[in-house]
């Protein structure tokens, strides 16, 4: 499940056409902070970002924070939670 804000889609089709369908083609990730944690006994991990997002042509960047559980599968990790949220100041 991914929410992006507010807006909550399941499934790899739901995923993938709600990011290919948001208004803006080039975003520039500065992260300012990550943290991780086991998040339970199968070996998951939570993990929280905060950063800034450069848009487009934008020169001004956009506060964001995102947390995501990482769930084991067959020696890699797949995301299984993922909730996106801009800041507005």
């Amino acid at each position: 499940m991914l929410t992006f804000e507010t807006a909550a889609v399941q499934g790899v089709t739901g995923i993938i056409e709600k990011l290919t369908s948001l208004p803006f083609s080039r975003i520039k990730h500065q992260v300012n902070t990550l943290d991780a944690q086991p998040s339970n006994e199968g070996g998951g991990i939570l993990v929280l970002v905060t950063g800034a997002l450069l848009v487009d042509e934008e020169q001004r960047s956009m506060s964001y924070t995102q947390v995501f559980q990482l769930m084991p599968e067959q020696g890699s990790y797949f995301v299984f939670n993922d909730l996106f949220k801009l800041i507005y100041v």
